[in-house]
């Protein structure tokens, strides 16, 4: 499952960033369309892909989370109002940890970064915390960094590029 051409007939980068973290042998990437129902089916490959190697649930699980916050992201965001598109997410197991790479042709993250770390965080903890006064985004986002390792993100032309690390296993 590869992209044939952009979306809107845009071009593609010329030559593939060399700078991923994933094997030159990954499996193809899935791609899903920027839906409610694209999520879920991106979701479902990859727990059909690395279900059934990963001993404890609860670790896949953790996976689960933070790649549902980050398409939801995507959906919610990038292709917001009447945009739409496809995710192009890679999967690769190594060892106790999966690299994922997720691409798509939304628009770019405020300021062309992550959120910041400390917002993010600031209504997220302590007794005083209610969902109800968390900023947009920022209850996903503190999910997302509290699971996710090596976080990096990257607007190059027309493509937004997030690039991060799950613990398979709950030790980590």
């Amino acid at each position: 499952m590869t992209l044939s051409r952009a979306p809107r007939g845009e071009a593609p980068p010329a030559a593939e960033d060399t700078s991923s973290r994933l094997p030159a042998d990954s499996p193809p990437p899935v791609i899903v369309e920027a839906t409610p129902l694209g999520v879920r089916a991106a979701l479902l490959e990859m727990r059909a892909r690395f279900g059934p190697s990963v001993p404890f649930d609860g670790s896949l699980g953790m996976a689960e989370i933070v790649l549902a916050e980050v398409l939801n992201n995507i959906v919610e965001h990038a292709y917001s109002g009447d945009r739409s598109g496809p995710i192009e997410l890679r999967l690769v197991r190594d060892g106790i940890w999966l690299r994922v790479d997720v691409r798509d042709y939304g628009r770019a993250m405020p300021g062309e970064s992550l959120p910041d770390a400390d917002k993010t965080s600031a209504n997220m903890t302590g007794a005083e915390f209610r969902p109800e006064t968390a900023p947009e985004g920022g209850f996903g986002w503190f999910l997302i960094r509290a699971f996710a390792r090596d976080l990096d993100y990257s607007r190059n032309g027309n493509q937004n590029r997030l690039r991060f690390t799950v613990p398979l296993n709950e030790d980590c």
